[in-house]
């Protein structure tokens, strides 16, 4: 059988780690892979944030349904929408002027952007996941970073069009 269809295959949620660090080479051996995931018009409309913090470790734990496992978890990433990238992209690429100059209206950041931003963060974060496995590490998917959305945004001094 096929190597990448047996990680897959052998993939399940873990929620117990042990107590051995993983190494920079081995989480950016993790990241190279994660960004050649495919993204909506290759706009890359998500953000990773790596978690070293203990202290913000804790707070996620806490945060995310007292799961006490996140805080002893060795490596800890948010994948977060982020579609300020475009909005920022636009600004810095003088789109508003342009638009001005042509006396057209500027697209703004829209639903849409949001649910492409979404699919984004969501196809980097099984990318990441597949790429993790097949170097042995076992991990699971935190969806209740949602739940508290507000205190994560403060916690992580997240921009406006950016949702963890």
């Amino acid at each position: 059988m096929n190597e990448v269809i047996q990680t897959l295959l052998n993939r399940k949620s873990i929620r117990a780690y042990e107590e051995r660090p993983i190494s920079a080479d081995v989480k950016n051996e993790i990241l190279c892979a994660t960004l050649r995931a495919p993204t909506a018009g290759n706009m890359m409309l998500h953000s990773i944030i790596d978690v070293t913090e203990q202290s913000l470790k804790d707070t996620l734990a806490q945060t995310c349904d007292d799961q006490s496992f996140i805080a002893q978890a060795p490596m800890v990433w948010l994948f977060l929408a982020d579609y300020q990238r475009w909005y920022d992209y636009f600004r810095f690429s003088a789109v508003e002027k342009a638009c001005r100059q042509r006396e057209v209206a500027q697209r703004r950041p829209e639903e849409g952007d949001l649910f492409l931003a979404c699919c984004d963060a969501l196809i980097a974060a099984q990318t990441a996941v597949i790429a993790a496995e097949s170097l042995g590490i076992g991990l699971c998917y935190i969806g209740d970073i949602l739940e508290k959305y507000e205190i994560h945004r403060e916690l992580f001094n997240l921009p406006d069009y950016v949702i963890g």
